[in-house]
């Protein structure tokens, strides 16, 4: 029993050490070998007979792609032949292509030489045969090794990277030889390389300055394989694999032994003596070998590597200088069947292996100064029986570096593949108005774009509210919008400007997808600014986008927020649908967007949807389409880095980009609007004034006169640079109204009278978040009362007042919805009795009153210009009478349609509107809608009764450049009747 009991330990013990050495961290790789050797050249050119060397020695012992490391350097400038590379791979050996940068730094001032570099670098790689190493040197004109700038080096490194990567994405990425400096160490991982590297190396030095290294980089980045580049070859050849296994205790997996030119060897066709050795070390030592010091025998100095598969050990072992003979002496006395090997033609005996004092004894004959040993343990069988099952197993995880390394791999890759596209950019600009309106304007045509070059778009066609602009000429319109971020999420960068956190996995329409939220750091929003924060899905098997979604930072001028969402879609070349696959072009071919604008004090909504279709990837004709259309008269704009911008042809006829817009509009503005609480149809006649920047103020004035109607507003959008908004409201009506009475749904005749109103308004709001913005205002009413015929003799007119308006209001939106929030106290200067004697309606104490509202909106836009909108209020008070109760005329959020202004009234209202948009063909445009809304008002006999409307509203293009919008509603339920009319043309004069 105690015999079967040490036997079992003998065997479990070392797994179990395996076991530890293999369970390193995650995402750490290791290398196929250990000891691992390699050979630098020193002079590219023995290449060629370096390879030759290593076939013949290994005479097909070693697989394609071996654990033999051959060296050598690349420069790229375009003169590196990277051929010779798969011809090593085919001898049995791994290439290690030292890719030699000279960009002289800074390099940020240097990019077109470095993006040529590394274009060098992506066509090498691509060469490549899989699983090369490619190691990033940097020699720029100082050519010092120990002068590194570790932020500049950091940044070359997570470039490269990346464009390798995207590549070969089978290669492995290697520093450069780092000098072996814990300080420069530090500030070298500072700049977040870890997750661009597969493989450290570091400058020979002395064993005290490598330890130091070595135990920093432990603890910087555990479990990454260090290798020493490149130290001088012993002067005895088998003296590389004693170093090589020497320098594994250590904690350098690789050592890349230089070799000198062939051209200084008295003979020059000779390849270096040390290929044979680090041929038999590649045969030999491959595998999942580890350093076992339990296993390494006494005797000499020697080092002991077991095999995972079967515990099998392999010995380096150097024989003391002058002895002849090696005697090694092994702790474990199950070790069994001794085979020597030699790394030179000789004869050797077999070695001469016994029990001693139960340990095992193995003696070699003329011993040659470096020896090889392989041994064996036994089977299970062979151990009586005893079944051994040990399973080393984990979870791989992966860091939200490595999935931005490969995602910027991909990225990197895919963008070398398109010199150019076509595409047709067709993008809805939709402007929620009252109630369940929408205005949309609709741009489509050409959109151009190329490496290097500033994307362009045709505008070849307008629609709006779905109908085509007739004109041949599409007008500028103001191009409100946010500047773009100086650095985009995932750019590489020497800065931090983004923090990343892996959330967790996701699935995009089925696509499996890691979550990556980014947001900047504090530090570049107050220097920097306009940054995004957000959510990227990236697929899990292509490290491709599925879907980004991010909101704006750092917004100025009256943009109060910008989110925006990319949905990516793979196909062909020629814009077909293709699979999830490497071989697919996948684009952001659908983006959404919503920002929230600050014009003349309220916050207005853009919602803007964007798809590309008719894809042409590298087609043919690309060039001699944009120039056509740049010599065409179409208007063109160019998505430059402040937004988009007018291109616009100089005086020799060359399109060059136009400085800012017009940000002054005028119109002409017409039509009437009819009900019954007026005399006669009132008309709309006049003109529009219109500016986003009046008189170079950063003032927006917007002023309507119609004669008998003057509406005006100017407000400053950025109130001392803050993000506070300023302005002032005046409405004046010349013609004075019909007021009329329901109670008890019946209209009472001598209780109506006419009112006229005039107000004033300061307005101050400001954005809370980045959806939601709050506002104040202070407002004084006018009010005119007066008689008309009809009325009772009797019956007393309200007070000529000024009323003060003090209300509070936030207005949320966002993915198409709106929700909005409003609450106003008013105090009129005056309130007498008024109505007829005994009128319950009268109260001084509602001389004062409260209002409060709230409202959600939500709107579907489908396909060929379809929409769907819908809308709920609810809207109540107190202390409220005829003049300050709710009305459901064509004007406000109460609005049903065909009810006149002015005439049935209520204390409390809950309102549903909902309206059902198509256009025909490109010519018209019509809207069904329908209203709904339960009012209460215990004085006028309303015990939430239904008041309910239907319209039919319209678009069309008229004659001289007009747009033309018609309205008219009639009652379908409740205690009014009669017809409501509103049309009016637009014209735009400049």
């Amino acid at each position: 029993m105690l015999g079967s009991m040490k036997r079992t330990l003998s065997s479990v013990l070392p797994l179990v050490f395996l076991a530890a050495l293999y369970a390193g961290p995650l995402g750490a790789i290791s290398l196929p070998c250990q000891p691992c050797g390699g050979i630098r050249l020193a002079d590219p050119a023995d290449l060629e007979t370096t390879i030759g060397a290593i076939g013949t020695i290994a005479a097909g012992t070693l697989e394609p792609g071996s654990p033999l490391f051959v060296a050598w350097d690349l420069p790229l400038d375009g003169s590196a032949d990277p051929s010779p590379a798969a011809e090593l791979f085919g001898a049995g050996a791994t290439p290690w292509m030292t890719l030699v940068f000279r960009t002289p730094a800074p390099l940020t001032q240097n990019l077109d030489a470095l993006q040529a570099e590394l274009s060098a670098a992506a066509k090498i790689a691509a060469a490549a045969p899989a699983g090369a190493y490619f190691q990033i040197a940097w020699r720029p004109a100082s050519g010092v090794t120990a002068g590194l700038d570790p932020a500049q080096y950091g940044f070359l490194i997570k470039r490269a990277a990346v464009v390798l990567t995207g590549a070969a994405p089978e290669g492995k990425v290697a520093t450069g030889p780092l000098p072996p400096d814990p300080a420069f160490l530090t500030a070298f991982y500072a700049e977040e390389i870890a997750a661009y590297l597969e493989v450290v190396a570091l400058a020979p030095a002395s064993p005290v300055q490598l330890a130091a290294a070595v135990a920093k980089l432990d603890e910087l980045d555990a479990g990454r394989p260090v290798v020493l580049d490149a130290p001088g070859a012993p002067a005895e050849a088998g003296g590389v694999l004693a170093d090589a296994a020497r320098n594994v205790t250590r904690g350098m997996a690789l050592t890349l032994f230089e070799a000198p030119s062939a051209a200084s060897s008295p003979n020059p066709q000779a390849a270096s003596p040390i290929v044979a050795p680090l041929v038999l070390l590649a045969r030999e030592f491959a595998g999942d070998l580890s350093y076992d010091p339990t296993s390494t025998p006494t005797g000499a100095e020697a080092w002991a590597f077991v095999r995972g598969k079967d515990l099998g050990v392999r010995v380096i072992a150097a024989t003391p200088p002058g002895a002849n003979e090696l005697a090694l002496l092994f702790p474990d006395a199950e070790l069994r069947r001794p085979v020597r090997y030699s790394y030179f033609a000789r004869k050797v005996g077999p070695p001469n292996g016994k029990l001693v004092g139960g340990k095992l004894e193995v003696r070699l004959a003329a011993a040659a100064p470096v020896e090889i040993l392989a041994l064996e343990r036994p089977t299970a069988a062979e151990r009586e029986g005893i079944e051994e099952k040990v399973t080393v197993s984990g979870d791989r995880g992966i860091s939200v570096e490595e999935v931005l390394r490969r995602l910027q791999a991909f990225e990197d890759a895919q963008n070398r593949r398109i010199d150019h596209y076509q595409a047709v950019n067709t993008t809805s600009l939709r402007f929620p108005a009252a109630g369940t309106q929408t205005i949309e304007a609709t741009l489509q045509g050409p959109y151009f774009v190329e490496r290097g070059v500033p994307p362009d778009w045709v505008w070849s066609s307008l629609f709006l509210n779905g109908v085509r602009w007739r004109s041949k000429s599409i007008p500028e319109i103001p191009l409100i919008q946010p500047e773009k971020a100086a650095t985009m999420p995932g750019e590489i960068t020497f800065d931090k400007k983004y923090r990343y956190t892996l959330r967790g996995s996701d699935a995009i329409d089925g696509r499996a997808a890691w979550v990556v939220d980014f947001e900047p750091v504090g530090a570049a929003v107050a220097t920097e600014g306009r940054l995004y924060k957000g959510t990227v899905w990236i697929d899990k098997q292509l490290s491709s986008r599925l879907k980004t979604r991010a909101v704006q930072l750092g917004l100025e001028g009256e943009v109060l927020s910008n989110e925006e969402t990319l949905l990516y879609t793979p196909i062909d070349a020629d814009g077909a649908p293709a699979p999830w696959a490497a071989g697919s072009f996948i684009l952001p071919l659908k983006v959404l967007a919503q920002q929230i604008l600050s014009v003349v004090n309220t916050a207005t909504i853009v919602e803007r949807d964007t798809r590309l279709t008719e894809v042409k990837i590298n087609a043919d004709g690309f060039a001699e389409a944009r120039t056509t259309a740049n010599a065409s008269d179409a208007t063109i704009v160019r998505d430059t880095a402040k937004g988009l911008r007018y291109l616009v042809k100089d005086e020799k006829g060359e399109r060059v980009v136009k400085e800012g817009f017009d940000h002054d509009k005028l119109f002409l503005a017409g039509g009437l609007f009819y009900d019954d609480s007026f005399d006669y149809p009132l008309p709309l006649a006049g003109i529009n004034y219109f500016s986003l920047d009046f008189k170079g103020t950063k003032q927006q004035v917007n002023v309507f006169f119609g004669g008998v109607l003057l509406v005006a507003n100017v407000a400053q959008p950025r109130l001392f640079g803050s993000k506070f908004d300023f302005g002032a409201d005046v409405f004046g009506l010349a013609i004075a109204g019909s007021d009329k009475l329901f109670r008890d749904n019946r209209e009472v005749p001598g209780e109506e009278l006419k009112a006229r109103p005039t107000s004033f308004t300061l307005n101050l709001g400001h954005p809370i978040g980045n959806f939601f913005k709050w506002g104040v205002r202070y407002g004084l009413v006018s009010t005119t009362y007066s008689k008309i015929d009809t009325a009772d003799a009797n019956f007393r007119l309200p007070s000529n007042n000024i009323a003060q308006r003090i209300e509070l209001s936030g207005r949320y939106a966002r993915s198409g919805y709106r929700l909005d929030l409003g609450g106003s106290y008013h105090r009129r200067s005056k309130w007498a009795d008024w109505g007829l004697p005994g009128n319950p309606d009268f109260d001084p104490d509602k001389k004062d009153y409260l209002r409060w509202a709230v409202s959600l909106a939500k709107t579907w836009n489908l396909p060929k210009f379809t929409r769907l909108s819908t809308q709920l209020n609810y809207l109540s008070g107190s202390d409220l009478d005829r003049f300050s109760k709710y009305e459901f005329g064509f004007f406000g959020p109460t609005r049903v349609h065909g009810y006149q202004s002015n005439r049935v009234r209520a204390t409390k209202v809950s309102a549903a509107h909902v309206t059902y948009g198509f256009a025909f063909g490109d010519l018209f445009r019509l809207d069904l809608e329908g209203d709904a809304a339960w009012a209460t008002d215990k004085d006028t006999g309303l015990h939430n009764e239904l008041l309910a409307g239907a319209g039919i509203a319209g678009t069309f293009i008229g004659p001289w450049k007009t747009v033309v919008n018609m309205d008219v509603g009639v009652p379908v339920a409740g205690p009014d009747d009669g017809v409501v009319l509103y049309i009016v043309f637009l014209k735009l004069f400049k």
